[in-house]
């Protein structure tokens, strides 16, 4: 499987609740996950060659998003109207039923309040 390399905790990247339980669904997928820096080079390279297919964020306001182009003065990395990846789509729609109650919560994330 395709690894997923999310960006490593060295002060621009905030911990938090929604990144390590997007991190844990992605281990329940049978993914390896990987922090660890990575260059406008390999995303450029990744997104050229078709080895990287889609890119999300994520935190508490936009649960999970997905991430379109990555643009700059002198380039655009990625397509004009990209869909949504299957990924970004599904991660999505399991972290909010979660959150709602309508997905099993197997992890015990939910604490029921009097």
């Amino acid at each position: 499987m395709a690894t997923w390399p999310p960006p490593g905790l060295d002060g621009t990247i905030l911990h938090g609740i929604t990144r390590d339980s997007v991190i844990q669904l992605i281990k329940d997928r049978g993914r390896e996950v990987q922090e660890r820096k990575i260059t406008l080079d390999e995303v450029r390279s990744g997104v050229a060659s078709g080895d990287i297919v889609e890119i999300f964020a994520c935190g508490t306001a936009a649960v999970i998003t997905p991430v379109g182009q990555l643009k700059s003065r002198v380039e655009t990395i990625g397509a004009e109207d990209p869909e949504p990846g299957e990924l970004t789509v599904s991660l999505r729609e399991e972290l909010t039923g979660i959150q709602y109650g309508t997905v099993e919560d197997r992890h015990g994330w939910l604490v029921k309040l009097s």
